[in-house]
């Protein structure tokens, strides 16, 4: 079952954001993805709305680019919590895309103790 099949294959950037909402929700130390561009209001996007916290794009050499919007847990170590998500999410993307050059940044748009 390994013939090729002649033709193309057109992936919309909403699967990619998807792909990159669920590897980052999935991080310790995320409370869950922001909306994108709202400074007034930080609202925590319920699982099936993570695509909004998700920005992707071109980059200027063609790799693709995710900017992750995440509300993070209050006390945890930014920086390494920072760390796990950008190895979280190119991880997913070189294991279930098979794309390896992607650039991943993240805006943390606020803390949050986690409801217990």
């Amino acid at each position: 079952m390994s013939d090729r099949v002649a033709g193309s294959l057109t992936v919309s950037d909403d699967v990619f954001a998807d792909l990159a909402g669920y590897a980052a929700k999935e991080c310790y130390g995320v409370v869950g993805m922001a909306t994108m561009g709202s400074r007034d209001m930080l609202s925590v996007l319920p699982g099936q709305r993570l695509r909004k916290g998700v920005g992707v794009r071109r980059g200027e050499d063609g790799e693709l680019v995710v900017d992750l919007n995440v509300i993070l847990e209050y006390g945890v170590n930014v920086s390494a919590v920072s760390r796990n998500l950008v190895d979280s999410v190119r991880f997913v993307f070189k294991n279930i895309a098979q794309i390896s050059d992607v650039t991943v940044n993240v805006h943390v748009r606020g803390m949050k103790v986690r409801p217990e």
